[in-house]
């Protein structure tokens, strides 16, 4: 594991504590501010200046490494005993896979927890348990892919109950979670217990609404997270998505009916499937399991194993 003077850089997998891409830009940024200070002073004669530049140095240097420096106090924590045990319990993803993949998802979890604020509407607490649903559920849909961070930037704000309206009013309408382009991710807690009581169900609201925010990065909302995704794999995709889409839309996809609304929601169903029903998948569409196998870079069919209940509910 390779170290840099005052964080771990971090390993293959998993969220990173800092970037190698950002420490190159940090001794870039901090070389040009000496450079300037130095020739600002010989030019002005002044070593103030220098002085000056020294200052602004150590202002910058402040700001740029807060949040590596957050994350680094984060990872060094032990890893509590008692979120080992409610993991196991309730994630799935966490349960089944090795020893290392488990380290690296607790480092996720520690990493996501110390940078994005989980809370209640009007900035109420909630409980750690909720905490770790949400933490759990980005860990498990950026567990293939090491240099990802979570697609949204403002949060989590958990609604109380099971669903809210287009106004946000609680226990009205039928949204348990929305993903919109500048603002928090919104979960209700009702529908996250849900999410994770039920693994094999194709119903997961965190992988739902985290796929919609990887279809917004382009700008448009069209099932395709481009903006992730080289432009070599786009035709195939858009063809691929195209087959499954029609059948969706006509009720006959595997996907649950609510696929066939539009192309975004379609993408956001498909991911929830691919984490949760990953054989069911592979067995009906195996070229759109593939695609997304491609894109997280992980084959979720080794990790999410159906049970007898599962295979029962799907045959029927």
């Amino acid at each position: 594991m390779r170290k840099w003077p005052f964080f771990n850089l971090g390993d293959k997998q998993g969220m990173q504590v800092i970037y190698k891409m950002d420490v190159v830009f940090l001794w870039i940024y901090s070389a040009i501010i000496c450079i300037i200070g130095i020739i600002g002073a010989i030019s002005l004669k002044n070593i103030l200046f220098l002085g000056i530049m020294l200052v602004v140095e150590l202002i910058y240097l402040l700001f740029a490494l807060k949040r590596p420096y957050r994350r680094s106090r984060a990872v060094k924590k032990e890893f509590p005993q008692e979120w080992k045990n409610f993991l196991l319990e309730h994630s799935i993803f966490y349960r089944n896979i090795d020893e290392k993949s488990k380290r690296h998802f607790e480092r996720d979890v520690q990493i996501f927890l110390s940078d994005f604020s989980v809370e209640g509407t009007r900035r109420q607490s909630v409980d750690m348990e909720t905490k770790l649903l949400v933490a759990s559920g980005v860990a498990a849909l950026l567990h293939g892919r090491p240099f990802w961070e979570p697609p949204f930037q403002d949060g989590v704000v958990i609604y109380p109950g099971e669903r809210f309206n287009r106004h946000y009013q609680t226990g009205k309408g039928n949204f348990a979670g929305q993903a919109s382009y500048h603002g928090p991710l919104i979960l209700t807690e009702g529908g996250l217990e849900e999410s994770f009581k039920h693994p094999h169900d194709g119903y997961n609201v965190i992988y739902h609404e985290m796929a919609h925010y990887f279809d917004f990065e382009d700008g448009s909302a069209e099932g395709i997270p481009a903006a992730r995704m080289g432009a070599q794999k786009l035709y195939s995709w858009k063809n691929i998505f195209l087959k499954e889409w029609q059948k969706a839309l006509q009720g006959r996809s595997f996907l649950r009916s609510y696929a066939g609304k539009n192309e975004a929601e379609f993408f956001a169903v498909a991911a929830e499937s691919f984490f949760e029903k990953p054989w069911e998948m592979k067995e009906k569409n195996p070229e759109l399991y593939d695609a997304l196998k491609d894109f997280f870079n992980i084959d979720t069919i080794h990790i999410i194993k159906p049970t007898i209940t599962s295979l029962r509910i799907n045959d029927e």
